[in-house]
């Protein structure tokens, strides 16, 4: 995607339960996978590499109990399921309804015994016996899902005269921990730290890990804009950390967020110095967004609205368009 003006927009999550103040965070993506023998066959594991390829963060569980467990603790992402058809046939009913529980796919080896069952849930996605199927499936999920995670959280702050201290109040305290991010001394180790997180993070996705290698050799702080637009785990883990006020990874992210605010001053500055019309330029942002998020803008007209993220945009109306197209199934967006 053609890039143009990246800004950068705060809030903070110590005022997000104001009154004054109503947030809408999207929720990243936790797959689970469940089967009885999920660790034991070289059917399961094998099923796990090839997973892991086109997602991250993959937790197995051979016990219902435990998995069952987990998914009603997550309050801040949203849940996908991986299930054998004995398994799904209990757990689904149970966990359907929450609101953490966002989509399942049944891998098992009797389709139309399992689809009787599964077709009565709409957040089952699929009912598949070959594992190539489910692994597609699964991936052409996932970038819907990125799009949607792509987004920006947005603060709507009612403006009455409490909550304009309250707005004050959210926007400084951001500005000032990227203000002192921007101003510190960057040291040599500092990559480092940042691409053993990534290596840790990533582990077992050797797609990424072949990126965070091919980083770890060739990345220069000019090319910092092309790395973040990059397909690759870095800009994800950029967004991730923006959209959930995460300051330990921002913090490690520290010398990249340096990088990137250097280089759009640059691209500023030569803007400035070449383009006839100095006072304004129009770019475009294809973004899919949550309903709730959709309704909390179109209620709040008039408002003051913060938002957490860079944004990358195009000159180009239809590339943004483009962008935002998706044919994957995903839950509460347009």
């Amino acid at each position: 995607m053609e890039c143009g003006w990246i800004g950068l927009r705060s809030s903070s999550t110590d005022f997000h339960q104001h009154p004054c103040c109503k947030t809408v965070l999207f929720r990243t993506s936790s797959f689970v996978f469940l089967n009885q023998n999920v660790n034991s066959t070289q059917d399961n594991i094998q099923t796990q590499k090839e997973l892991r390829q086109v997602i991250n963060h993959l937790r197995t569980f051979d016990n219902i109990d435990e998995r069952e467990k987990y998914i009603r603790k997550i309050t801040k992402e949203k849940v996908v399921l991986i299930v054998s058809g004995s398994l799904g046939r209990q757990i689904v009913p149970q966990l359907h309804d929450l609101s953490q529980f966002s989509a399942c796919y049944v891998f098992c080896q009797d389709q139309k015994a399992n689809e009787q069952w599964a077709n009565k849930y709409h957040k089952v996605n699929g009912v598949f016996i070959e594992r190539a199927k489910l692994v597609a499936k699964i991936s052409k999920y996932q970038v819907g899902r990125n799009k949607v995670e792509d987004g920006a959280s947005i603060s709507v702050i009612t403006s009455g005269s409490q909550s304009l201290q309250v707005r004050n109040a959210i926007f400084m305290w951001f500005q000032l921990f990227i203000e002192v991010l921007l101003r510190m001394h960057h040291k040599s180790n500092d990559r480092k730290e940042l691409l053993d997180i990534c290596k840790k993070s990533y582990k077992g996705n050797q797609q990424e890990m072949k990126i965070i290698d091919e980083f770890e050799k060739n990345y220069k702080s000019e090319n910092a804009i092309w790395w973040y637009t990059r397909e690759s785990c870095f800009y994800r883990m950029m967004n991730k950390a923006l959209r959930a006020q995460d300051f330990d990874m921002l913090f490690a992210l520290r010398f990249f967020i340096t990088d990137i605010a250097k280089q759009i001053k640059n691209e500023h500055d030569k803007f400035i110095r070449t383009s006839e019309n100095r006072n304004k330029i129009r770019v475009y942002r294809g973004q899919l967004i949550g309903n709730d998020e959709f309704e909390l803008m179109k209620n709040s007209i008039g408002e003051f609205v913060s938002m957490n993220s860079f944004f990358s945009t195009s000159r180009n109306r239809p590339t943004a368009l483009d962008f935002s197209r998706t044919t994957a199934k995903t839950d509460n967006v347009q």
